[in-house]
């Protein structure tokens, strides 16, 4: 036996109260259950919006970062498979009416792709740019031997080294190079250092064939696979700074060449485009 809150009357089983007091409570619940199912459907479509924009973004900056997907190609592919199970795993844990709804995680997992995509660039030196400074860096670096023919040899020339075992000496050879200009220094003095890049030019056709028998020279030379095919190159002009003897600050310029092979990425040449002529 049931008894009314606002009136006391009696209440049958499983009936309700017919005064104004209980009606309107039934009418103020209705109107807020229809109201939360509203904001639900609302937030479920803005998470299916939002997941297509990340989804895409993340394709539009995957398509752009070929520089990065010629050495982690592999890598995306894995991560973009995984992105589903991974909106499946999250969406059991969602509250309420949100269970077990991927579409409100993809916007999630959407973002965890796009900042994994900037990280690799990131890693990988942001380009022709990026290949130049570090360059220039380790060749400052009695520990930069192992980074300078990263970036100088092809990717099979380094394989052939290490499948002889000369790669290990050949750093060792490099850095012990560095160590002795380091040591040859005046007190005042510092091995020139990368300041800023005064100018920039895409080479020609017949300079990036050149850049092709430069490295296949190369491949030739350590009986490593010659199969190379440069896609594109720049020179750039670059000012670099240091002190010298005296302690008085200085400038230099340099030419340097950086050149991308196909599968391997971007290389350097340490010469000027016109030495490829």
């Amino acid at each position: 036996m049931a008894f009314c809150k606002f009136c006391g009357k009696q209440i049958p089983d499983g009936g309700s109260c017919d005064c104004a007091a209980s009606k309107a409570e039934r009418e103020v619940k209705e109107k807020v259950e229809k109201e939360v199912g509203n904001v639900q459907n609302t937030a479920e479509k803005a998470a299916d919006s939002v997941a297509d924009k990340a989804k895409d973004t993340a394709a539009e900056l995957k398509e752009k970062a070929g520089d990065v997907a010629d050495k982690v190609g592999d890598s995306l592919k894995q991560g973009a498979t995984k992105v589903d199970g991974l909106a499946g795993e999250l969406s059991e844990k969602l509250p309420g009416g949100m269970k077990n709804n991927k579409s409100a995680v993809y916007a999630a997992a959407g973002v965890i792709l796009v900042l994994i995509i900037c990280l690799i660039c990131l890693i990988f030196g942001g380009g022709a740019k990026g290949t130049l400074k570090k360059f220039i860096k380790a060749s400052s670096d009695d520990k930069g031997g192992k980074t300078i023919l990263s970036l100088t040899l092809p990717d099979s020339a380094i394989d052939a080294l290490k499948d002889d075992d000369k790669f290990d000496k050949m750093v060792k050879q490099i850095n012990n190079r560095i160590e002795d200009q380091i040591d040859d220094l005046e007190d005042d003095e510092t091995i020139p250092s990368y300041e800023k890049i005064i100018r920039k030019e895409k080479l020609t056709n017949s300079q990036l064939n050149a850049a092709e028998d430069y490295f296949s020279d190369i491949c030739e030379q350590y009986d490593a696979d010659d199969d190379i095919e440069v896609t594109k190159g720049y020179e750039f002009k670059v000012r670099l700074k240091y002190r010298d003897e005296d302690g008085k600050k200085r400038h230099e310029t340099e030419k340097l060449c950086v050149v991308k092979i196909k599968g391997d990425g971007w290389k350097v040449i340490s010469s000027s485009a016109d030495s490829l002529d």
